[in-house]
C-alpha cells in the first residue's frame, strides 16, 4: 500500500523527470538534425544527383580540387555559410531545387548550358551581397603576401583592400565553366535587331549597326559618310529600302569628324569630301582654351533600312547590357562618370583581350562608354 507521503515524493519528482526525458530527447533531435545537415553539406551528398555531372567534372578539374597544397575545397565550402543561422537559412532555400530536380529542369546536359548564365548569376549576385563571405572563410585580407603577386593581382587587390570590389567581382569561372557568353551575345543581337526591324520608324530613328554608309542618293551610291552606332536621325522619309534622314552634330574646325555635341569629342559619323561639301551650317561657338572654332552642322542622305531602329533608348538598353554582362565577368563595371574620355579610351584598348564580345559589339561598348565619359578637360 502506498502511503500519501509516496504519492507526494513520485509527484515532486515527475516534473524533474519529464525535463530530463525533454532534455534527453532534444539532444538526440538536435544530434541527429546537426549530423544530416552537415551530412548534407559532404562532397558525396553534392554530387549524388547526376545533374550535378556536369559542374561536378568542371570542378574536379579546378584548382579548388587539385592544388599544390594539397587542400581542397568543396562544394558546401563555397555555398554554404559557416554562421548557424544563416546556414539554416541556406538549406532551408535549397529546398526549391528539389522542386526543380522533380521537374527535370536541368536533368540533361543541354538543359544545364540552357540555365547555366541564370545558375551563375545567381551565385554571384549571392556573393557580391555577402562581400564574398564564404571566400574570405579561407582567403582572408591580412595573409595575402601582396609582393609575390603579378603586378595586375596587386593592382586589383588593392581595390579589394579599399572596400571597392569583393572577391567574386573578379573570380568567376574559378570552379566551374563560364556560361556560353558569345553565343548569349549573338543571340541578344538577332532578338535585339528583329525587334527593330520589326517596328514601325516615325520621325525619329538611331544607326543600330556599329557602322552604315550615308548615300547622296536612294540607291546607295555617293557616299557622304559613315555614321557610327547609336548616332541619333531625324526621318524624313521612305523608298523601297532606303530612308532619307538628316543627322546633326559638331565638327571642329570645319574637320571631316561630326561629335556628339559641343567641345565633347565623341565620334557620330566620319564624312567624306562629297559629304563636307554638302553640309549645313546652323550656328559656330569658340571653344576659349584652344580657341578652336566649333560648328553646328546638319547632313542629309539616305541609309538603308536595316541600319536603323525606331527607339535610341531600346539600343542603349541592349548596349548596357552588353557592357554589364561581359565586364562583369572579370571586374565589377565602373559608372561612365568614373574617368576622363583618355582615360576610357587606355582601360577599353586594354581589355580588348578580355572580352567575349564580338568587335562589332565592343564598338557598340566603346560608343556608349564614351558617350558618358567626362570631358578630358575635367580631369582632375
Amino acid at each position: 500500500m502506498i502511503k500519501k507521503s509516496d504519492n507526494a515524493e513520485l509527484g515532486s519528482a515527475s516534473p524533474i523527470l519529464l525535463i530530463s526525458i525533454g532534455i534527453i530527447t532534444g539532444i538526440i533531435f538536435w544530434g541527429g538534425f546537426n549530423t544530416f545537415m552537415e551530412y548534407t553539406n559532404s562532397y558525396e551528398f553534392c554530387t549524388s544527383c547526376h545533374e550535378m555531372n556536369v559542374v561536378k567534372e568542371e570542378y574536379d578539374q579546378s584548382a579548388h580540387a587539385h592544388n599544390p597544397s594539397g587542400v581542397p575545397a568543396i562544394c558546401s565550402d563555397c555555398h554554404v555559410p559557416k554562421p548557424w543561422s544563416a546556414k539554416l537559412v541556406r538549406k532551408i532555400k535549397a529546398t526549391s531545387e528539389l522542386y526543380h530536380w522533380a521537374l527535370g529542369t536541368i536533368d540533361t546536359p543541354e538543359k544545364f548550358e540552357n540555365h547555366r548564365l541564370a545558375l551563375a548569376q545567381n551565385v554571384w549576385r549571392n556573393m557580391e551581397e555577402n562581400d564574398s563571405r564564404e571566400c574570405r572563410n579561407c582567403h582572408t585580407n591580412e595573409t595575402m603576401v601582396m609582393k609575390k603577386q603579378t603586378p595586375m593581382a596587386q593592382k586589383m587587390h588593392k581595390r579589394l583592400l579599399e572596400g571597392e570590389a569583393t572577391c567574386i567581382n573578379c573570380h568567376k569561372g574559378i570552379a566551374h565553366n563560364l556560361p556560353n557568353m558569345e553565343k548569349l551575345y549573338a543571340e541578344m543581337e538577332s532578338e535585339y535587331q528583329t525587334e527593330a526591324l520589326g517596328s514601325q520608324l516615325t520621325n525619329k530613328a538611331v544607326v543600330i549597326l556599329p557602322e552604315v554608309n550615308m548615300a547622296a542618293n536612294p540607291d546607295g551610291k555617293g557616299k557622304l559618310a559613315a555614321l557610327y552606332g547609336g548616332t541619333p536621325l531625324s526621318v524624313i522619309k521612305q523608298e523601297g529600302d532606303w530612308v532619307q534622314v538628316a543627322s546633326e552634330g559638331w565638327d571642329r574646325e570645319e574637320g571631316s569628324q561630326i561629335f556628339i555635341d559641343f567641345n565633347r569629342a565623341v565620334i557620330l559619323a566620319k564624312m567624306s569630301f562629297d559629304g563636307m561639301d554638302r553640309i549645313e551650317k546652323l550656328e559656330s561657338k569658340l571653344e576659349p582654351e584652344y580657341e578652336l572654332t566649333w560648328n553646328r552642322i546638319k547632313l542629309t542622305g539616305w541609309v538603308p533600312r536595316s541600319a536603323l531602329g525606331p527607339n535610341e533608348e531600346k539600343f542603349w538598353n541592349y548596349v548596357t547590357d552588353l557592357y554589364d554582362l561581359d565586364c562583369n565577368l572579370c571586374h565589377k563595371t565602373f559608372p561612365r562618370d568614373k574617368w576622363i574620355m583618355f582615360d576610357w579610351r587606355n582601360n577599353l584598348k586594354e581589355m580588348r583581350r578580355y572580352t567575349k564580345m564580338s568587335q562589332e559589339q565592343l564598338r557598340l561598348v566603346s560608343n556608349w562608354v564614351l558617350r558618358g565619359a567626362r570631358n578630358d578637360s575635367e580631369a582632375d
